[in-house]
């Protein structure tokens, strides 16, 4: 399959008083966007995820079960809403716990030889269904422009006696190798070696699993990116302060992440941690 990288280089051109369908998970932001939306006069129907989308700021329009997601064709179609983005964190759901209404069960169906085969053929089946529905999805990078990460906070030179860019680029392109196996997004690496991959239970969860193995002297980085074949239209690579939070308490010196690739979210208060915390941060 060819990188679907090639679906960043679309151009969104959203009109002022466009509908949008924002489909919100949990997370800062999923507020960014909501926020980034009304300041450009997009008319913007919420529908928040079931379990996932808490914010007392932007009451959903809509809340979605995930036993009721098959519902989404017709609610778009009665609003009349042809552009929708994908915002947030939703933990892939276990099958077997989901007691799905009979719309649902038919989608459910149509994904299932997906469903077992790793994120990325999931959410590749999921997009191209929304595609043949006449549903655009967007690419929320160009709403969260500000919230894109780039290189201009990189502080490689006040580490240069503890990594160098060649190790930099070679540790970047490890987390792409094993990020091709489609089982995350991130691992841990040190002098050279991986000693921690993400797994489904997320980065928060691998950034703490790195604190019991005590080696907290070591200049351990966390490499943060997105996996080769990955539809960037869905789950895109994202840090913020809490990630810095738990990357210092779990004695990780440092993280690398994708330039254009990831999102950071609320930036300022991010790099006053990276800062306040002397973490090395490199964007590659």
């Amino acid at each position: 399959m060819k990188s679907l990288d090639r679906y960043a280089n679309q151009k969104m051109q959203i009109k002022d008083n466009t509908k949008l369908a924002i489909i919100a998970g949990s997370g800062d932001l999923v507020f960014n966007c909501i926020k980034a939306c009304h300041k450009k006069n997009i008319n913007v129907y919420l529908i928040g995820i079931d379990g996932f989308y808490v914010n007392k700021n932007y009451k959903a329009n809509l809340i979605l079960s995930l036993n009721k997601i098959g519902n989404i064709f017709s609610i778009l179609k009665n609003k009349e809403i042809k552009n929708i983005l994908f915002i947030g964190s939703i933990q892939k759901p276990s099958l077997f716990k989901l007691r799905p209404n009979i719309l649902t069960l038919y989608y459910i169906l149509l994904i299932l030889f997906n469903y077992f085969r790793g994120d990325d053929n999931l959410l590749n089946k999921i997009f191209k269904i929304f595609n043949e529905k006449g549903i655009k999805i967007l690419d929320v990078r160009k709403i969260l422009r500000n919230n894109v990460a780039n290189n201009s906070n990189n502080n490689l030179e006040k580490y240069k006696k503890k990594i160098n860019l060649k190790q930099v680029e070679d540790y970047f392109n490890l987390a792409k190798k094993i990020g091709s196996l489609d089982k995350g997004q991130a691992i841990i690496i040190n002098k050279g070696n991986v000693l921690l991959r993400e797994d489904k239970k997320g980065t928060d969860n691998l950034i703490s699993r790195y604190k019991f193995l005590n080696r907290e002297d070591e200049f351990s980085i966390l490499v943060k990116t997105s996996k080769p074949n990955q539809n960037l239209y869905f789950d895109l690579p994202t840090i913020g302060p809490n990630t810095i939070k738990n990357i210092f308490i779990s004695g990780i010196k440092g993280i690398i992440v994708e330039k254009n690739n990831s999102l950071i979210a609320k930036p300022n208060e991010t790099f006053k941690l990276i800062k306040k915390y002397n973490l090395f941060y490199y964007a590659l």
